[in-house]
């Protein structure tokens, strides 16, 4: 009897011992298998750029700025996309919210330091034209189209979508990245008659045909991409994580990404509430340009191999115009976040 009871308790001692070896080797998996829960106590910084890129999270720093939420997140918005870059890296934010050109450049730079979380914005960029002459991209044959900023997205999907179109860029139509360096600039000078077909991005898109007369948005460059490269493939805006963040708060990261699809469809409905809890938060000016903006801003949460395939189409097209449009090369593996 005595042996018995000694053999019982050898072997539960040896399952204690092993069961810290068996959660420790199987890790994230294992944690969320037992129902472990996020820490609600840990500070979650997160940058965004004013403007599309943050609207999806509305609802989540409405939360955050009346502590009403159920974790610890620190949403700020910020206008120097740089900044932003370098507080991911360094890993003063965990989280930040990006061109996505802008990411593939700073996971190369930062020789991996950052992953990609989630697809945060769709196609958001149209033609406006004030001449009333243009409905097709044909029709900017021998005129000179204005885009804001040289090296930026809208510039590369531009150029992909003129030379999807036949147009010879130089010859058959002239895109001019340098004469205005912002979606604001440009705005003034379509006002002026300086300019007189431009593409810009939402929220700018309702911002500038509200104010300037004749001007009319002529030509979505989502549908024209999608005609050509396939739906879900333009993709402008991104969540990007800080890799030791990642590695070190799954089951945080897990949760984050429930509570930023929650977000994303609350503002979506484009209900009063979230319309005033965009202009609160500081994303948009007025609730009138919030309302009329919203439904082409294409905000969404895309995550896993869905983000992986919408992404890499992008990438390659934008690639083949420039390689430096992501910094050099086209992203491994490695930059992609992908829960197990």
């Amino acid at each position: 009897m005595k042996k018995q009871v000694l053999r019982i308790t050898t072997a539960i001692l040896a399952i204690l011992m092993i069961v810290p070896l068996v959660l420790s080797s199987c890790g994230k998996k294992t944690m969320e298998l037992l129902g472990v829960e996020p820490d609600s106590e840990k500070e979650i910084k997160i940058y965004a750029l004013s403007g599309t890129t943050a609207l999806g999270m509305a609802q989540m720093k409405d939360a955050a700025d009346k502590n009403t939420d159920d974790m610890n997140y620190q949403i700020s918005l910020h206008s120097d996309p740089q900044v932003v870059a370098n507080a991911l890296v360094s890993g003063e934010c965990a989280i930040a919210a990006l061109p996505t050109n802008l990411a593939a450049k700073l996971y190369k730079k930062s020789e991996g330091k950052v992953k990609l979380l989630a697809l945060n914005t769709l196609g958001v960029l149209y033609v406006l034209d004030t001449t009333g002459t243009v409905n097709t991209l044909a029709d900017l044959r021998g005129k000179t189209v204005y885009v804001p900023g040289s090296g930026s997205n809208p510039e590369y999907v531009t150029l992909a979508l003129l030379k999807g179109a036949g147009l010879t860029v130089g010859t058959d139509v002239t895109v001019d990245t340098t004469s205005y360096a912002s979606p604001d600039a440009l705005q003034g000078a379509l006002a002026a008659g300086q300019a007189q077909i431009a593409i810009l991005p939402e929220p700018k898109v309702s911002a500038v045909t509200a104010a300037v007369p004749n001007t009319k948005v002529a030509i979505d460059l989502t549908e024209e991409w999608e005609k050509l490269y396939g739906e879900n493939t333009l993709v402008q805006g991104c969540l990007v994580i800080n890799k030791d963040f990642a590695d070190a708060h799954p089951v945080e990261v897990k949760k984050f990404l429930e509570d930023y699809k929650k977000s994303v469809d609350f503002i979506s409905a484009g209900s009063d509430d979230a319309i005033n809890m965009i202009v609160n938060a500081g994303i948009l000016p007025k609730p009138q340009i919030a309302k009329k903006a919203l439904p082409n801003c294409n905000i969404c949460c895309i995550t896993g191999e869905a983000m992986k395939a919408s992404i890499g189409v992008f990438y390659e097209k934008i690639f083949a115009l420039d390689p430096t449009s992501i910094g050099g090369s086209l992203p491994d593996d490695g930059f992609y976040y992908i829960a197990q």
